[in-house]
């Protein structure tokens, strides 16, 4: 009997601490938040391999990662911050991720929380490793002012958390302290950069014998 009401005591207090703890949607739209391939306009991002998707410029038998990161500071690179969830692309909406509501865990209600996108190819485990082999996305917003390799939009300080059971806040969308429509740009492969380092140099050889 001591442990059956232990074990509810317990279960209760975990959703007591899930409930007062701060929550985003990590989910877009598709439409005014949408992840495309080179431009926002174009070829929207779809849930099969890299391969299999005619804007990707892409070789990979891996999907695209998004991982939802948040700090209290300022965002400079990507290891900065912690971890709240990764998905792939949602398999029903081309340009959507597959997301929902995260909880933000050590955060509270109304509490100001930088928020940071990351997509990176899934072949790695983390954007780190993607960055060492140039898998990582460079992708923004508004365009090449943004300067955090790998990033879907300039981190976005959000207005406040919110807490369960309210909605969670949104991070995707138009409004100030949101990720807008995003260009995802593959940067290149090593083999394509070795081998266009190869022809530099053929080049340069080829100059000098003249």
């Amino acid at each position: 009997m001591k442990k059956l009401i232990l074990t509810a005591a317990l279960s209760a207090a975990t959703a007591l601490s899930g409930f007062s703890q701060g929550q985003v949607i990590f989910q877009n739209s598709g439409v005014n938040a949408g992840l495309y391939f080179y431009s926002t306009t174009g070829t929207k991002a779809a849930s099969g391999t890299l391969a299999s998707q005619a804007a990707a410029l892409s070789t990979s038998t891996g999907v695209i990662d998004i991982g939802l990161y948040w700090s209290t500071q300022a965002f400079t690179d990507a290891a900065q911050g912690t971890l709240a969830d990764t998905v792939t692309m949602s398999t029903t909406q081309a340009g959507a991720i597959g997301g929902g509501t995260v909880i933000l865990g050590g955060t509270a209600a109304g509490q100001q929380v930088y928020v940071q996108v990351f997509a990176w190819d899934s072949t790695y485990a983390t954007p780190d490793a993607a960055l060492a082999a140039n898998a990582l996305f460079g992708a923004w917003s508004a365009g090449a002012a943004n300067t955090t390799y790998g990033a879907v939009g300039a981190a976005q300080l959000t207005s406040g958390l919110t807490v369960s059971p309210a909605p969670g806040a949104p991070i995707f969308g138009t409004g100030v302290g949101q990720f807008g429509k995003a260009a995802l740009l593959s940067s290149p492969e090593p083999t394509t950069i070795a081998l266009g380092g190869l022809g530099a140099a053929a080049l340069l050889m080829f100059r000098r014998k003249k």
